[in-house]
């Protein structure tokens, strides 16, 4: 296989931004709830209404879905790239703000963001271990959508690169 033609096929996949959230039920030293940029999220099914998200192995957000057995996908707009760059890294939590961006628990616990375009909320119902990522996919349980007339943020529009 030519591994440079690989790369750049996968490269244009289209990806949107995300920022996966839970609520561990076992705190890494006092931090209850994970938050992660992730772009590979995908609908899944209609009926039962599923998604699929891929999260890295090592991570804690994918340490915290294992435990909450629950997520949520906050759906971040085409302006909100400073935003989406936040959860690139630990995240601290200081009153009801993560990394500076304010939010409220959903009804599974895990943080939604009050600035982000729409929020859908997960139960876990199958985690697939391959590779570097762990594929989850989650059952939608809540959905919140806030009036916006941002577009959803494409990684191709950031000039940043994940994938290939």
């Amino acid at each position: 296989m030519n591994l440079s033609d690989k790369k750049r096929a996968l490269k244009m996949f289209q990806y949107g931004l995300y920022i996966l959230t839970a609520k561990a039920t076992d705190p890494k030293e006092s931090m209850p709830y994970a938050a992660a940029t992730v772009t590979w999220v995908s609908q899944a099914s209609f009926e039962p209404p599923l998604v699929m998200v891929g999260i890295r192995n090592e991570s804690w957000a994918n340490e915290a879905v294992k435990q909450s057995k629950s997520f949520a996908l906050n759906v971040l707009g085409k302006n909100q790239k400073a935003m989406a760059s936040k959860f690139f890294k630990e995240v601290h939590l200081d009153g009801n703000k993560i990394n500076g961006c304010e939010f409220e628990a959903g009804v599974t616990g895990a943080p939604l963001f009050l600035e982000a375009n729409a929020a859908l909320e997960c139960s876990v119902e199958e985690r697939i271990k391959k590779g570097d990522h762990t594929i989850v996919i989650g059952k939608i349980v809540n959905a919140r959508l806030n009036e916006t007339e941002d577009e959803p943020m494409l990684l191709r529009d950031t000039g940043w690169s994940y994938g290939g």
